[in-house]
């Protein structure tokens, strides 16, 4: 009986600690040096507000780690467009490089966006940039 139970233990054990490290609901801490950086949560759902010939946008981030990835939809003056993408994360700013599946006839069909969070942590706000042009980026936080 002893026998068993020990792999069962163990299994459970390692089930913890990934179930637990993969947890992305508050926070997460990262150690630089000797200081810890507390992380406030950018992984989430997020509509885009940038402007009126915006609706039905809808930007997912997902972070593991410094990683982020992000699936975006919206509909521009009606017309659907659809990019995902991937980068990096640094404090609370995130740097992704993104690919268009569905364009716009007359966008391009890759960029680099560029978002910060915000004081409140509400908005993600900043830019794009993509074949020499560059806009403004404004996405507020959907849910809790």
């Amino acid at each position: 009986m002893r026998k068993a139970f020990h792999p069962l233990l163990m299994l459970l054990t390692f089930n913890c600690a990934f179930f637990s490290n993969a947890d992305d609901s508050a926070v997460s801490l990262t150690s630089s040096a000797n200081e810890k950086v507390l992380e406030r949560r950018i992984a989430g759902l997020w509509h885009d507000v940038n402007n009126s010939n915006f609706s039905n946008g809808h930007l997912i981030v997902s972070q593991h780690g410094d990683e982020i990835f992000t699936a975006h939809y919206l509909e521009f003056k009606g017309t659907p467009f659809v990019e995902h993408g991937n980068g990096i994360r640094k404090h609370d700013t995130i740097t992704v490089k993104v690919q268009v599946t569905q364009q716009i006839p007359g966008w391009t069909t890759e960029g680099v966006h560029t978002l910060t969070l915000s004081e409140d942590g509400q908005f993600l706000v900043g830019e794009y940039a993509s074949g020499g042009s560059t806009g403004p980026l404004k996405f507020k936080k959907a849910g809790k």
